[in-house]
Formats: C-alpha cells, structure tokens, sequence
C-alpha cells in the first residue's frame, strides 16, 4: 500500500455536488458561464489552467509540469492541518513541514469580483516555501470569456486558450480590432470615474430638493424653539470669553507677521500668472473626462496588442501551446525523425562525394 499525498488523493476534476455545475467541459458556454482550458508555457514551467469563469464564482484548476492541483483545495486543507495541529502547527510551518503536492507546491488564493489570483509557492534552496509565479485568472463580461496570464517580476506569459472557446474567439476579436476595443473599454472605465464627479450628486440633490425642503419646513419650528433657548446662553458664554480670545489674538499677531515677511520674502519674487482671456467654467468639466477618456484608451490599446503579440509568440513555440500533451510528443517524435532523416542523406551525400 502506497503512500498519498493531497495532490495525488485530489482528482484531477472533482466530482460536482448534486447542487453543483456539471463537470468541466460539458456545460455548454453561454454569455454567463464558459469552461475554458489554457497551456502554455511559462516561467520555465509546463501550465495547463482549467478555468470555470463565471461572473461571481470563477474557480482554477492548475496543472504544473504534468502534476494536477486544486489551489484551493490543497490550500483549505494545509490551514485546517495547521489549525488542527495547534501549537506544533505553528512550528511545523516555520519549518515548512506540512501537507504538500507531490511537487512541493503550496498555494495561496486571492479571490476578487472578476480576478483570481494563485500564488504559487515553491521550496527554496534555503529549504523554506517562498512565493514565485503568480497566476492570475480574468474572467469578462458576465463570465463567458476570459484570459489567463503567468507573471513574477516583470515578465508576463499569457497561457493560450483551446481554440475555439470564447476566450480564444475573444482574443481573436480583440487583436483583430483593438481600436474599437479600447475606445469601448475607455468609455465604459471613464464612466465609472466621471458618473461620480459630473454631476450624479448634483442629479441625486436635484431629485431630492421636494423632499429636503419638505423636511426643513416640519424641523423648522424645532429649530426656532431651540434656538431661542440656546442663543442666549450663547452669547453669554462669548461675552465671558472675548477677553481670552482678545489675548491670545495679541499674543499671536507677531508670530502672524513673521508669517507673512517669510512668505514675502520667499515667495514675493514670483510674477504673478494670469492668461490674458478667461477660461469658460465648463472648459475643466470637459477636458477632465477627455483626459481620463485617452489615458484609459492609450493603456488599453498597449495592453491588447502586448497580449496579442505574447500569443503570437507563444503560439510559435515547438508543439504549440494549445496540443494536448500526447499531440506534443507526437511532433516532437516528427521533428527529431526528420532531423534524422536529414542527418542521413548528409551522410550519404558525403560518401558519394
């Protein structure tokens, strides 16, 4: 009887609850929901992603130079481990002793509103488990689509979509007209900036002006009665302390003046700045969401044809990053007995020569 680790007594898919989806691949993708899978390689490492993008719920399945993971799985059961050890627990993962994969890797997710994130955490050459690539899953739209990238430091590698899945007719929409895409996603970002600073409180206070005066004339009467009470209290609280205020206005009006020479003094060399027309209250208000509308539609563009070209890049690796792993060494056997092929008929054509 063989020993098992989490990452062996994992399956490769689970089996969904009664409550649950169907299993990976069989539900038909629509506009809320799709079940993607992404290879490639990336950081040095063989990555096939199996991703369930939907719009709340988007879940990961990695599978790491040929081991198969559940990151969130294998992460739930290393804290419980820790949680149930108690204080030894806490030493255990000083040492990085604990439940593992059968490669050693630990994960950490960060789950967000239409972003996963996998850190993946491998051992050291000091021995201890330390962050490295982060796998960051974006799911689009309302859920049917998305995109899956490898990144640590600096450098990004994008896994490359199974043909024909949204994600990958997505790409190809994209690459083939980023321009539309980045001024529809610069509209759609400058919005969520702008609605709140043109106006939608103004809106909002124009709506509820009935309701506001409404209000202010049943607290109106409260008020008066209040104030006739507290006014002259009031007055004689600041009647008792103007001498204190008048000493401390005294004391202070040095400190003021020196205030003032300084200032004058640093700063009174400066030419006075003006234009020589004036500038129509509504200039700010349109060419601050023009502003914001270009930075968003210049980042967006850079970034969809840096993707675009990352694929593309990928996509001419040997074996291709979308082959199943079988369909790789099959053209990798191709191409080594080709290189063979050729090889000899060198060799012949020298001995003939």
């Amino acid at each position: 009887m063989t020993d098992s680790t989490p990452a062996d007594a994992a399956p490769r898919d689970p089996a969904p609850d009664a409550e649950d989806e169907a299993a990976f691949g069989e539900r038909e993708p629509n506009r809320f929901g799709a079940d993607v899978e992404y290879r490639g390689r990336a950081q040095g490492h063989e990555y096939v992603a199996r991703v369930r993008h939907r719009l709340l719920d988007t879940s990961l399945l990695l599978e790491i130079d040929g081991v198969p993971h559940d990151p969130a799985a294998e992460e739930k059961a290393l804290k419980a481990a820790e949680k149930i050890d108690g204080p030894e627990g806490d030493e255990a993962a000083e040492g990085d002793e604990g439940p593992t994969g059968a490669d050693d890797l630990r994960f950490r997710i960060d789950d967000g509103f239409a972003t996963l994130r996998c850190t993946v955490i491998r051992r050291d050459s000091d021995g201890e488990h330390t962050d490295h690539e982060l796998v960051t899953v974006r799911t689009a739209g309302l859920g049917g689509a998305g995109e899956v990238e490898v990144s640590r430091g600096p450098r990004t590698d994008p896994l490359i979509p199974a043909e024909g899945s949204p994600s990958a007719l997505r790409d190809e929409k994209r690459a083939a007209h980023p321009t539309w895409f980045a001024a529809f996603a610069a509209v759609r970002r400058a919005a969520g900036y702008l609605i709140p600073l043109l106006g939608l409180g103004a809106l909002f206070s124009n709506i509820l002006r009935p309701v506001r005066e409404w209000v202010a004339s049943l607290l109106r009467p409260v008020a008066e009665a209040v104030g006739a009470v507290v006014n002259p209290v009031l007055e004689v609280i600041g009647d008792l302390l103007r001498p204190v205020g008048d000493l401390l206005a005294a004391v202070l009006r040095p400190v003021a003046r020196a205030r003032d020479w300084l200032r004058d003094l640093l700063l009174g060399w400066i030419p006075d700045l003006s234009l020589p027309f004036s500038v129509p209250e509504w200039v700010p208000d349109v060419v601050v969401p023009l502003i914001v509308v270009l930075l968003v539609f210049s980042a967006t563009l850079s970034g969809i044809r840096r993707r675009s070209a990352a694929l593309k890049e990928a996509r001419k690796e040997p074996g291709g990053s979308t082959d199943a792993p079988d369909e790789r060494e099959k053209k990798r056997a191709a191409a080594q007995k080709d290189d063979a092929e050729d090889a000899s008929d060198g060799e012949d054509s020298v001995e003939t020569s």
